[in-house]
């Protein structure tokens, strides 16, 4: 209570607090507010000028890597490649601070082709058998004597029909100029041929024997019987004609047992 008597409820103090708190809070946050800004500015600034260099730095590493690679190339004796070595232009990464390239596959490739050619070579060379053949030679007398010929098959080839054949197609043209003849005008078709036993058992068409005189029908039957012999080591032979016996044979009709045996051969060829 004053002295007038009456009562005084102002508190100046009270008032003056309040301002300053409030004038304190609004300095601290703005000043949260200005770093938060500042802050954010500075970190974008950065990520940028960090992209921008990275960028930077991948483009000059691209154009120094082919710089360097045209350099190289173009300075760079050709090798020789021998054996399985691998062709590579890599160059250690501690030389140049480069990557490795990644191994060339046409190397690779052109050298496995080279590879497959030898082999394949090697297999053909593999696949062929020398077989001996008996065809007729005029001697220094003029009369046809039979001589050995060696001939290059194929492994596939080496089955008894098949030796029938190369010996049914005759003398190659080297070989009439060294005084070798054919027997066989008439090129007959082998329908089959087996062995049973001893004996071959042949099979022609009805060209074998067609038309040709006894003499020349003997050397083909000759020369067929000792090519066996030779190959199989028969001691038989049996001719068959569309798969049926014909005594008969050629223009004179020269008889023919159904199965020869040596002694019989031997006597009348």
């Amino acid at each position: 209570m004053s002295r007038n008597g009456r009562t005084n409820n102002k508190k100046p103090s009270d008032g003056q607090n309040l301002v300053t708190i409030l004038f304190v809070l609004g300095v601290i946050g703005w000043g949260f507010f200005a770093i938060d800004r500042l802050t954010e500015s500075e970190t974008t600034s950065r990520n940028v000028r960090v992209q921008g260099r990275a960028l930077g730095q991948e483009s000059g590493w691209k154009k120094e890597l082919r710089d360097w690679l045209t350099r190289r190339l173009t300075s760079e004796p050709t090798q020789k490649v021998t054996g399985r070595q691998s062709v590579s232009r890599n160059i250690p990464e501690k030389d140049t601070g480069v990557p490795l390239l990644p191994e060339p596959t046409g190397f690779r490739k052109d050298e496995e082709r080279v590879e497959a050619a030898a082999e394949s070579e090697t297999v053909k060379e593999a696949s062929e058998t020398s077989a001996s053949f008996l065809f007729y030679k005029l001697n220094d007398k003029g009369q046809p004597v039979l001589s050995r010929v060696a001939r290059n098959l194929e492994a596939e080839q080496g089955n008894l029909k098949s030796y029938l054949a190369e010996l049914i197609k005759g003398p190659s043209t080297e070989e009439v100029d060294r005084d070798f003849i054919d027997s066989f005008i008439h090129k007959p078709r082998i329908l089959s041929a087996k062995i049973a036993g001893q004996c071959a058992i042949l099979n022609f068409d009805a060209k074998f024997g067609a038309g040709v005189s006894h003499q020349t029908l003997r050397f083909q039957v000759k020369q067929i019987y000792r090519n066996l012999a030779e190959w199989k080591g028969v001691t038989c032979l049996e001719i068959l004609i569309g798969g049926r016996h014909q005594p008969h044979l050629g223009a004179d009709g020269l008889y023919f047992p159904r199965r020869m045996d040596a002694a019989w051969l031997k006597q009348n060829l």
